[in-house]
């Protein structure tokens, strides 16, 4: 299986995101009699991701439950996959890879993760600006945006609602927020997702902007604080939330050591 988001998408995890930094998301469905076996096959797999971790083929791998799915959803789990890059995500595992991590069975296993899930699909996202988490966040909420100008949204959220993130992480009302662009885009009808971080869920929708608001007004000059009043006010010019998301962390590799 693949791997932005959607972290930091992402940094959806605890890793170094840059401006080349890929996520790969795969939207799975699973029926409500096969979440117990399709959880079973994710934690093996997980194994297999933190191997590539440690050879630095990827930078992080995450598991999410899509919080409020139903049956009509057209997927209620979702695995991200962080590379450093674009080039990266061209990487296949091989069947060296396989049979370390799964043993001479490793023909079936494939059959078994087959059954436990349909793989809707796979989509890449690419890391624009945000704060990094100093771990993965138990919950992230996923914003998918419409653009008709992503050069323009992008430098709206860096000069608008950055520094308003940046009071909020240091505050301890977040964990961490990123913009990630999608590419390729098959139908156009969402360019980026805003992804927001927190470890707590009592934390979403709870950020005292106010407060933040008032402290970057001290601390920024006069012509930084009338850009990002500027860009804040042109918000539903540039840019339309789509739809909003929760998605709840169930399991994820850790760091290189």
């Amino acid at each position: 299986m693949k791997k932005f988001f959607l972290t930091s998408l992402l940094v959806l995890a605890c890793c170094v995101i840059e401006a080349q930094t890929v996520a790969v998301v795969d939207f799975m469905k699973v029926q409500s009699n096969n979440q117990d076996a399709y959880l079973a096959v994710e934690k093996q797999w997980k194994t297999l991701h933190q191997s590539w971790v440690e050879s630095e083929a990827i930078l992080g791998w995450q598991l999410y439950a899509v919080r409020g799915s139903g049956t009509s959803s057209p997927y209620n789990y979702a695995t991200i996959t962080i590379f450093a890059n674009f080039a990266q995500t061209e990487s296949a595992f091989t069947d060296v890879d396989f049979k370390k991590a799964f043993g001479a069975n490793s023909a079936e296993f494939l059959k078994k993760t087959g059954a436990s899930r349909d793989l809707i699909y796979s989509q890449s996202y690419q890391f624009q600006v945000g704060i990094p988490s100093d771990g993965p966040d138990k919950y992230l909420v996923i914003n998918s945006i419409h653009t008709d100008n992503v050069e323009k949204y992008i430098n709206m959220e860096k000069t608008g609602y950055l520094p308003m993130h940046e009071e909020a992480k240091k505050a301890g009302q977040k964990g961490s927020w990123g913009i990630w662009t999608k590419w390729p885009n098959e139908d156009n009808s969402v360019q980026a997702v805003a992804v927001d971080g927190y470890s707590k869920f009592s934390d979403i929708n709870s950020i005292n902007y106010d407060d933040a608001i008032q402290k970057i007004m001290t601390s920024k000059k006069p012509g930084e604080i009338y850009n990002m009043v500027d860009q804040v006010t042109k918000t539903e010019q540039i840019r339309s939330i789509v739809k909003s998301e929760i998605w709840e962390l169930l399991d994820a590799t850790k760091a290189k050591m």
